[in-house]
C-alpha cells in the first residue's frame, strides 16, 4: 500500500508541473541520476481527476482537467469536472459556463444528460431559476433511463418551486366537422312562429382545421408558508383552416374570419388559513378579446375560490365570479355576468381522480339578445394506472342555456332555450415524453338543441397536442 500511495504523490506532483510526459527523479546509492517515467493515458486522467473532486481537492480537479484539455480542448470530460469542481467549490457562474461547454461538446446522452443538470444546479445557485429550468428540460430530453429521468424530474420539480417565474403553455391541432360552430341545418325556424328562412353559408356548419395555443406566466411577488401573491398573464389563440368542401360551400369566407384570441393581465393571491385547512384564492383580471381580427370587447373579472378539505381524498371547491364586458364594435352593449360554483373531487383506487361540478350563471345587459341564464354540470375521471402507454381521461358535461327577451324579427314564445351535451376522452401518451413534454389525444362529440334552428349544432373532433408532465 505504501508504494502505491508514494507512486500516486509522485504522478499528483508531476500533474501539478509537467504537460508532457510525466517523470520523477530519484538518485541511486552511487549518486548517480535515475529517472523514473509515469505515463498516464486519458482514463486514468479521468479518474485522477474524479478522485480530486471525491475528496474535495477541487484547485487539483481543475489542473487535472486541464491538462486532458491541452490534448484536446473539446473534451466534454474535462469540461464536465471543470464545472464540478466550481459548483462545489462554491463559484457557480465559471461552473455554468464549464457546463454549458460540457453539454456543447457531449457525445454521449449520458453526457448530455449530467452536464445539463450540473449547468442547471449552476443556475440555481445564481438564483436564475428561468434558465435552470430549461437546462432541467435539457436533461429529461437527454436522459438515458428511467432511473435519472426521475431523478431529473424531482429535480425540476425543485428548481420550479423556487422560481419566481413559472411558464405554462399548451398547443393542439384537431380536424373538426364545424370549426364556426354552425348550424347543422340550412333551413331557419324558430319554434311558436311562422318564420321560415335560409342561413347564410357562414351561419352553418363549415368543416376545416382548427389549431389552439394557451401560454400562461406567472411571477411571484411574494410567498410565506402560508401565501403567495402572483402577477399573472395569459393569451390564448385560436385559428382555423377551411376544407376545400368548406370553401366550396362559403366561397366569400375567408380562414381569418374565425379566428379569435384574447389577453388578460392580473393578480392572484391564495392563503391557507389553517395547517390541513381550507385555501383561498383571490383574483382579478384585465383583458381584451378579438375575433376575426376585430378587438371585439374588453373585460375585467374579480373571483374568489374556497378548497375545503374533506379528510385525505376529498376536497370541495366553491367558487364566485364577477365580469364586466364592455363592447367595441357597436353590434351589442356591454354585459354584466356572475357566476357560481361548486365542485367535490376524491382520488379513489389509488391514484386515480373523480369530480363533479356544478355552475350557475346570469348574464345582465341593456342588449335583450345577451341577457341569458346558464346551468350546468360536468363529470370527470382520471384513471390512475396506465393503460400500458397511455394515460386515460374521460369527461362527460350537460349544460342549459335560457335567453328570456330573444327576438328573431318578434320575440320568441318562451324565450331562446338551448340544450348542449358533450363527452371527452383524454389519452396522454405518456412514454413518449420527451423534455418533460408529452402528446396528448383528445377525442370530443358536442351535440346542441335549441328552439331556435340557428343554434342546433353537431361537432367532432379528434385534438393532438403536447403538455407538461409536471
Amino acid at each position: 500500500m505504501r508504494r502505491g500511495a508514494h507512486a500516486l504523490c509522485l504522478t499528483l506532483a508531476a500533474v501539478l508541473s509537467l504537460t508532457g510526459p510525466l517523470t520523477a527523479e530519484d538518485r541511486a546509492p552511487d549518486g548517480a541520476k535515475t529517472e523514473h517515467r509515469y505515463e498516464l493515458t486519458l482514463p486514468q486522467l479521468q479518474t485522477l481527476s474524479a478522485q480530486a473532486i471525491q475528496t474535495g481537492r477541487y484547485a487539483l480537479a481543475v489542473k487535472i482537467a486541464g491538462l486532458m484539455l491541452t490534448a484536446n480542448p473539446d473534451d466534454p470530460y474535462a469540461h464536465f469536472i471543470i464545472a464540478q469542481a466550481y459548483l462545489r467549490g462554491g463559484d457557480a457562474e465559471k461552473a455554468r459556463q464549464a457546463a454549458r461547454k460540457a453539454y456543447r461538446f457531449a457525445t454521449t446522452d449520458v453526457q448530455k444528460h449530467e452536464a445539463a443538470r450540473a449547468a442547471a444546479m449552476a443556475s440555481a445557485r445564481q438564483e436564475r431559476y428561468f434558465g435552470a429550468q430549461i437546462w432541467m428540460r435539457r436533461a429529461l430530453a437527454a436522459s438515458p433511463d428511467a432511473e435519472m429521468t426521475s431523478r431529473a424530474a424531482n429535480e425540476f420539480r425543485a428548481v420550479r418551486s423556487r422560481a419566481r417565474l413559472s411558464v405554462d403553455g399548451s398547443i393542439s391541432v384537431a380536424p373538426s366537422s364545424n370549426v364556426n360552430g354552425g348550424s347543422t341545418e340550412e333551413i331557419s325556424t324558430v319554434e311558436g312562429l311562422p318564420l321560415v328562412g335560409i342561413l347564410s353559408p357562414t351561419a352553418q356548419a363549415l368543416s376545416g382545421t382548427e389549431a389552439r395555443g394557451e401560454l400562461t406566466l406567472r411571477y411571484r411577488l411574494h410567498r410565506t408558508e402560508t401565501s403567495q401573491t402572483d402577477l399573472r398573464a395569459h393569451g390564448s389563440i385560436k385559428r382555423v383552416w377551411l376544407s376545400e368542401a368548406a370553401q366550396d360551400k362559403a366561397p366569400r369566407a375567408e380562414n381569418a374570419d374565425f379566428g379569435t384570441s384574447l389577453v388578460e393581465f392580473g393578480l392572484l393571491h391564495r392563503r391557507k388559513l389553517s395547517e390541513g385547512g381550507p385555501l383561498l384564492a383571490f383574483g382579478a383580471h384585465v383583458g381584451r378579446a378579438w375575433s376575426g381580427g376585430e378587438a371585439t370587447y374588453d373585460f375585467g373579472r374579480i373571483s374568489a375560490t374556497l378548497i375545503q378539505p374533506l379528510g385525505d381524498k376529498t376536497a370541495l371547491t366553491l367558487g364566485l365570479m364577477r365580469q364586466e364586458q364592455y363592447d367595441l364594435v357597436g353590434s351589442a352593449e356591454s354585459v354584466s355576468t356572475r357566476a357560481w360554483s361548486i365542485g367535490i373531487g376524491r382520488k379513489v383506487w389509488g391514484e386515480s381522480r373523480i369530480t363533479l361540478a356544478f355552475q350557475l350563471s346570469d348574464s345582465a345587459s341593456d342588449n335583450p339578445q345577451a341577457i341569458r341564464e346558464t346551468r350546468g354540470v360536468r363529470a370527470g375521471f382520471e384513471l390512475g394506472p396506465a393503460l400500458g402507454p397511455v394515460k386515460l381521461g374521460l369527461g362527460l358535461s350537460a349544460t342549459e342555456s335560457d335567453y328570456p327577451d330573444y327576438r328573431v324579427l318578434l320575440p320568441v314564445p318562451g324565450g331562446r332555450q338551448d340544450r348542449i351535451w358533450a363527452a371527452d376522452v383524454d389519452l396522454t401518451l405518456h412514454k413518449m415524453d420527451y423534455a418533460g413534454f408529452v402528446p396528448t389525444v383528445r377525442f370530443r362529440a358536442e351535440r346542441s338543441t335549441s328552439n331556435v334552428s340557428r343554434f342546433e349544432t353537431e361537432d367532432l373532433s379528434v385534438t393532438l397536442g403536447f403538455k407538461s408532465r409536471f
